[in-house]
């Protein structure tokens, strides 16, 4: 696809990580949030990105065993994903539920509104499981979502609003003889939730030529390491049909294996996070849950407004493009997220294209994942022939 003319009869279909529009909030015009990357965004015929906080301002503060206060946005920040050219957002995440149903339903309908389809949440479980299909070209694209980095009480369920969860149990194993070694940490999805999963993209794949499967999910803030339940689950989904996943949650890029006829992106990092690092949460409410031993950075107060540790800033925007109604091509554009979350896409020539290369690349090899830059785009080689629709 690098520096190629797209042809009639391919559709593109772009896809980032975890984006939070605040600008509203913040006094800003929505739409400079992406100001440096909407024209190359539109380019797809098909975008998607995932939500972080629900669109509302209505609702009241869950307090569960881990809520966020800042996992709402004013309704009117929907501009700048308007402005941005996404149209299809997944909100199945940790912070979903973080101000209740009400702010659930306002979410879907100002995203509605705006003619973007949302997946991944809804009033109950049925809703919050149900796909979004886009026909572009005669090729019928679907999309489901799912997080399993969730706090209890956040999943939907027959009659309460959430979103789609695969949870996961967590085991605790010795694997040293010394006392207070660290242990071994098994993590396995709930078969229940993997089920319905498997079947929810078995039945999609009857209807759609290629099935794009969102994954809220993993270790965030470690470089490179991914939960053992991850693999395993995200062989399922490609077992079961899908064709492509794109992960996010950790707020750092991560390894690409591919496997199967399909690749597995385990996290795309942030594209447009903007947390309120810099502003006091209300009184009674606990601003900073992570340890200092878990939180290895340093706090830098020029970054505060986005925050984080120093990789936090890579990006990748997945691109692929789809040919004869099947997956072709699959590669990724480097990306850099300055001070104000605003993401910009790098040129081959600018030497942080290789610093985002030289990131991730070790993660992809873990995998058994070799990269090709071709131009501005980095290559994931594509192994097997992709399934037809029904197959």
């Amino acid at each position: 696809m690098a520096n190629q003319t797209i042809s009639n009869d391919t559709v593109i279909i772009h896809a980032v990580g975890d984006v939070t529009p605040r600008r509203v909030d913040y006094g800003e015009a929505p739409e400079s949030l992406f100001e440096n990357v909407h024209r190359k965004v539109k380019e797809a015929d098909i975008a998607f990105c995932q939500l972080e906080a629900s669109l509302s301002t209505r609702g009241c503060l869950q307090w569960r065993d881990h809520t966020t206060w800042y996992g709402r946005a004013h309704p009117d920040n929907v501009k700048s994903f308007v402005h941005g050219g996404f149209n299809v957002v997944s909100n199945a995440s940790n912070h979903c539920f973080d101000y209740g149903p009400e702010a659930i339903a306002d979410t879907i309908d100002v995203l509605q509104r705006n003619n973007i389809q949302v997946i991944g949440i809804g009033k109950d479980i049925a809703e919050a499981r149900k796909p979004a299909i886009l026909e572009r070209k005669g090729v019928r694209v679907g999309f489901l979502a799912y997080c399993s980095a969730l706090p209890v009480e956040f999943e939907a369920r027959d009659g309460k609003a959430g979103c789609a969860a695969v949870r996961v149990t967590s085991y605790y194993e010795n694997q040293d003889f010394a006392p207070g070694m660290p242990p071994r940490i098994i993590t396995v999805p709930l078969e229940a939730d993997a089920r319905a999963m498997e079947e929810d993209i078995r039945k999609l794949r009857k209807e759609a030529d290629i099935v794009v499967v969102s994954m809220h999910w993993g270790l965030h803030f470690i470089p490179g390491e991914l939960a053992t339940y991850q693999p395993a689950l995200g062989h399922r989904a490609i077992d079961a049909g899908a064709d492509l996943i794109i992960g996010h949650h950790p707020h750092l890029i991560k390894g690409i294996e591919k496997y199967k006829r399909g690749i597995i992106f385990y996290s795309v990092g942030n594209f447009a996070q903007e947390t309120p690092h810099h502003l006091k949460p209300p009184p009674g409410v606990i601003g900073e849950r992570v340890s200092i031993r878990y939180r290895r950075w340093k706090r830098d107060p020029a970054w505060e407004p986005y925050g984080g540790p120093p990789d936090k800033k890579y990006s990748i925007m997945v691109r692929c493009a789809v040919r004869n109604k099947a997956l072709q091509e699959v590669s990724f554009l480097p990306c850099w997220i300055n001070r104000r979350s605003e993401p910009e896409f790098l040129p081959r020539s600018d030497p942080r294209f290789q610093e985002v290369l030289d990131y991730i690349q070790p993660w992809c090899e873990e995998l058994g994942t070799s990269l090709e830059v071709k131009g501005d785009e980095v290559i994931v080689p594509i192994l097997s022939p992709p399934l037809k629709k029904g197959d």
